[in-house]
């Protein structure tokens, strides 16, 4: 019957560690899903500014574009277990502090910001070690399956998420929002406490430095040149950046300002709206794993992020007010899901096979710098996107909005279908393979 169940347990999560690593993770999205929905109501509520909005999630975005390549070193110097459960507990218990500053009445933009830049921080340590951690738990040809798990998680938390968190903001208001929140980061935590972590292959990264100075900077400077080195990187972190700096706005700010203040929808009715971006997620994780052996995993990418933008510019087109205001409110709240469910789909069928071929081609030892450095190159501009995003709302109309950002992304999507130089990265993945 032990037996059995071990069995079971394999099948569904491929193994103890990995299996707990999910948990874990799934307990603290969806705590984490609660919390964006509190925060950015609470912000609008607080202000009626786009522009607030686009501040805040300015604010968030810069320990990433600041810190990133610097974080992702200590993910490959530092033990990688102590760095993804010290952050966890750090993170719960900043969330658990805001919850009772808020309750005392005290709680204002000031404290927000400082919060919410403390929070992403954190983050930015816990990413790299999580990316570089998971190709160490599971087999090589289990990676698709270990990235379907997880966006599977992100797609389950997220429909949790913005539901649970309309239902604390109806019942126990934002104090139970932000609770719920960091006790959420605390349960996580202690779940990977019993995860027996992969130690770092760090002898294929020999260093002469001796100090740690020196080799935090030889380190730093060693996975730089690798991602230099890469024709096939190089171009393919252009375009995220790209794409990153049109997308990231148009999700969590023009979405969000069109939704509560042009539409006038209660937090439960966007909540619902919201859910169905994870919903997508879902639809894809379910289809990548097919979809990667019948296509190439090039051709997912650019026509998943092509699609997307398409999808994004017909939204566009349902922003003009004489369109949505002769849609009744169920009509609307279908429009909207349904285009984000479209999203999300597509999303998913960009992001599982960019992840496999990093974890395949990258060595175990460059993995916390070379993540680190995509993660922060990719989101450099998004700081700047997202406050220029909130001044943009504030003075053109968002239908405006979606409609050049959704064609532009689409343009990006076909001119990455015909790079030479993305074409060779993944030759590179199916040769190491």
């Amino acid at each position: 019957m032990e037996k059995n169940r071990q069995t079971l347990g394999q099948r569904l999560f491929i193994n103890r560690d990995f299996g707990l690593l999910f948990w874990g993770r799934l307990v603290s999205q969806v705590g984490d899903g609660v919390h964006y929905l509190a925060l950015t109501w609470l912000v609008l509520d607080l202000t009626g500014s786009g522009t607030a909005l686009g501040t805040m999630l300015f604010a968030s975005s810069i320990p990433m574009v600041l810190l990133a390549p610097f974080t992702g070193v200590l993910a490959d110097l530092w033990d990688r277990k102590t760095i993804v459960v010290s952050m966890d507990v750090i993170r719960g218990l900043i969330i658990v502090g805001l919850a009772f500053i808020y309750q005392s009445g005290h709680l204002t933009m000031s404290i927000l910001y400082v919060a919410t830049i403390l929070s992403s921080l954190c983050g930015v340590l816990f990413g790299p070690a999580i990316s570089a951690t998971i190709p160490g738990l599971v087999k090589k040809d289990e990676l698709v399956k270990a990235n379907s798990l997880n966006n599977l998680s992100r797609a389950a938390t997220m429909i949790l998420g913005p539901v649970l968190g309309a239902f604390l903001l109806g019942t126990t208001g934002y104090f139970g929002a932000f609770f719920i929140n960091g006790v959420a980061f605390l349960l996580s935590a202690l779940s990977e406490t019993f995860i027996r972590f992969p130690a770092v292959m760090r002898d294929e990264v020999p260093s002469q430095e001796s100090s740690p100075a020196g080799q935090f900077f030889t380190s730093f400077k060693e996975g730089f040149i690798y991602i230099w080195e890469s024709v096939g990187l190089r171009s393919l972190i252009f375009y995220a950046t790209a794409l990153n700096f049109l997308g990231a706005p148009l999700l969590n700010v023009v979405l969000p300002y069109f939704g509560k203040e042009v539409l006038r929808l209660e937090a439960q009715q966007y909540g619902v709206v919201q859910a169905m971006l994870p919903v997508g997620f879902l639809f894809g994780t379910l289809s990548v794993g097919y979809l990667t052996k019948k296509f190439r995993k090039e051709s997912l990418l650019t026509s998943g992020i092509t699609m997307q933008g398409l999808v994004v510019g017909l939204l566009g087109f349902f922003a003009i007010p004489s369109v949505y205001g002769s849609f009744g409110i169920t009509s609307t709240i279908s429009t909207l899901s349904g285009s984000l469910l479209l999203i999300g789909v597509m999303n998913t069928l960009v992001n599982v096979p960019f992840q496999v071929m990093l974890q395949e081609t990258i060595p175990d030892g460059y993995r916390g710098r070379v993540y680190g450095l995509i993660d922060s190159i990719g989101q450099m501009l998004v700081p700047l996107s997202m406050a220029l995003s909130g001044v943009l709302v504030d003075s053109f109309s968002a239908s405006s909005l979606f409609v050049v950002g959704g064609l532009i992304t689409a343009a990006l999507g076909l001119r990455m279908a015909a790079s030479p130089k993305i074409k060779l990265l993944y030759v590179q993945e199916n040769t190491s393979s």
